[in-house]
C-alpha cells in the first residue's frame, strides 16, 4: 500500500484532516477549561471580598460619627490600623478574624474623607494607589512591583446616615496568578504532547480507512486483469484463426467447417464468461440488498433428481458414474430462490465431473440435521491441496489452469457457488485430499 502513490497522498490528506479536526477542538476544550477555571477562581475572590467588605461595612458604621473623621476607637474593630502621620509598627492581633486576614499578606483597607483624602490604612502596603470610587464595582489594579490586585469601594455612612467617607478594600491576586501561570504552562505543555499523539492516531485512522478501499482497488485491478487474460486467449484464438483464412489461398468445405467451429468455441467461451460476470453482479448486488429477490419453498428431492437427470448425459460423456444419496425418508424443503440452488449443485457437480479420472464416483448426498439441511459433493477425483483450499473460491481461481482452461473453465462457478451460498445465510465446507477425492459440503437452513 505504502507503494501506491495516489493512496499515499490521500492517506495523507485524510490524516490532515482528521488532525486539524481533532486539533481544533482539543485546543478549543483545553482553552474552555482555562477559561472555565479563571472564571472560577474569580467568582470565588470576589465572593471573598464582597463577604469581606460587608463584614467591614456592617461592623463600622454603628462606630462612625462626625464625617471625614476616623475615630480612634475603630482601633477596637481593626487594631492595625495605621492613622495618616502616624507613626505605625505591624502588630498582628491572632485572635480577629480581620487580623488574621493581613497577616497571611492578602488585604489591604484603607479609609479616604469625602474629598479623596486618606485618612488611614492597614494591612499589606500598595504604593502607587489612586483613589477612585466605583460605587460596588470591582476592579485590577497593580502596584509598582507589577503584582496584581482586586479591589472594591464601599461608601461609609455615619450612625445616623450621613455620608461619613469612603473604604478601599483590596486583595492580593499573587497567588491567584501564580495558580492560573502554572496551568496555563502544564495546558501549552500538554497541548502540544495532545496535537502529536492526535496527528499519530489520524494517521492510524487514516490507514484503517483507506485500507478496505486499497483492498477495494486491487479486487478491481486483479478483476480487470483477469477478464483480459481470459477474454485474450479465445480472441487470440479466433484472430489466428482468422487469418489463417485470410492467408490460405484454397480451403475446402471441411476446412470452413472446422474453422467455423473453432470460431464457434471460442466464442462460446467468451459468452460463458460474460454470462457468468453478469451472474456474480446480480448475486453482489442481491447480497447486498437481499430482499429485492423472490424466495419460494424448494423441494429439494425434485430439484436434485431433476439435475442428476440432467448431467447423467454430461457423467456418461467422462466416463463417470453420478449417484444420489438421499438419507431422509420425509419431504425436505427450504426456502430460497430455486434458479439459484440449482444452479449452485450444478456448478459443484459439473466441477466434480470435470475433475474426476475415468471411471471416477460422483455422489449427490442430501441430510437433515434439527438446524440445517446438508448437501454434500462427493468426488473421487484429483483432490485439492492444502493452499489451493483458502483460494478455492475466490474468483478466477483455477487448480489446474491447463485442465481447466482446456475444458472451457472460466474459474467463476466456485465463487458463484460461495455467493449463492452467501444469499441464502448458508456456509460451504471443503475436505479434500490429493488424488483421494473433494467433499463440498452445504449447509442450508431449514424452512
Amino acid at each position: 500500500m505504502n507503494n501506491n502513490h495516489l493512496f499515499k497522498k490521500t492517506q495523507l490528506s485524510l490524516t490532515c484532516w482528521y488532525a486539524s479536526i481533532f486539533s481544533g477542538i482539543i485546543a478549543l476544550g483545553t482553552l474552555g477549561v482555562y477559561e472555565s477555571i479563571v472564571h472560577a477562581h474569580y467568582v470565588t475572590i470576589n465572593n471573598e471580598l464582597k463577604t469581606v467588605a460587608g463584614t467591614f461595612h456592617d461592623t463600622l458604621e454603628p462606630l462612625l460619627i462626625e464625617p471625614n473623621k476616623l475615630d480612634k476607637t475603630i482601633k477596637n474593630i481593626l487594631p492595625d490600623l495605621c492613622l495618616v502621620k502616624e507613626k505605625c509598627k505591624e502588630k498582628y492581633h491572632k485572635n480577629r478574624y480581620i487580623t488574621r486576614l493581613i497577616q497571611q499578606g492578602k488585604y489591604y483597607f484603607k479609609f479616604y474623607d469625602l474629598s479623596g483624602n486618606l485618612l488611614g490604612n492597614a494591612g499589606i502596603n500598595i504604593d502607587k494607589l489612586y483613589f477612585i470610587y466605583l460605587e460596588n464595582e470591582l476592579k485590577n489594579i497593580k502596584d509598582s512591583q507589577q503584582i496584581n490586585y482586586r479591589q472594591l469601594s464601599v461608601l461609609l455612612h455615619t450612625k445616623d446616615n450621613q455620608e461619613w467617607g469612603y473604604l478601599l478594600i483590596g486583595r492580593s491576586l499573587e497567588d491567584f496568578d501564580n495558580y492560573v501561570n502554572n496551568i496555563k504552562w502544564f495546558l501549552l505543555l500538554g497541548l502540544p504532547l495532545l496535537i502529536i499523539l492526535v496527528i499519530l492516531a489520524s494517521w492510524y485512522l487514516a490507514k484503517k480507512a483507506m485500507l478496505p478501499v486499497y483492498k477495494s482497488y486491487q479486487q478491481i485491478q486483479q478483476f480487470s486483469s483477469d477478464v483480459a487474460h481470459e477474454l485474450r486467449t479465445p480472441l487470440a484464438a479466433i484472430k489466428a484463426t482468422i487469418d489463417s483464412v485470410i492467408l490460405a489461398e484454397k480451403l475446402s468445405i471441411k476446412d470452413y467447417q472446422e474453422i467455423l467451429l473453432t470460431i464457434n468455441r471460442q466464442n462460446q467461451r467468451i459468452i460463458n464468461l460474460v454470462n457468468d460476470l453478469l451472474t456474480l453482479s446480480r448475486l453482489d448486488a442481491i447480497n447486498e440488498n437481499k430482499h429485492i429477490i423472490e424466495k419460494t419453498d424448494i423441494n429439494l428431492l425434485d430439484l436434485i433428481h431433476d439435475l442428476t437427470e440432467e448431467l447423467a448425459f454430461l457423467a456418461v460423456e467422462n466416463n463417470i458414474k453420478l449417484q444420489q444419496n438421499i438419507q431422509s425418508q420425509e419431504i425436505i424443503i427450504i426456502r430460497g430462490n430455486e434458479a439459484q440452488i440449482y444452479r449452485l449443485l450444478s456448478n459443484l457437480v459439473v466441477n466434480a465431473i470435470q475433475n474426476t479420472p475415468e471411471h471416477g464416483l460422483v455422489t449427490i448426498l442430501l441430510s437433515v440435521n434439527k438446524k440445517e439441511v446438508v448437501i454434500k459433493i462427493i468426488d473421487t477425483g484429483i483432490g485439492i491441496s492444502e493452499e489451493d483450499k483458502p483460494l478455492i473460491f475466490n474468483r478466477f481461481y483455477r487448480v489446474d489452469k491447463s485442465r481447466n482452461h482446456h475444458q472451457g473453465n472460466s474459474g467463476l462457478g466456485l465463487a458463484i457457488v460461495n455467493s449463492i451460498v452467501l444469499f441464502h445465510n448458508g456456509r460451504i465446507e471443503l475436505k479434500s485430499k490429493i488424488n483421494q477425492g473433494s467433499i463440498f459440503s452445504v449447509y442450508l437452513p431449514k424452512s
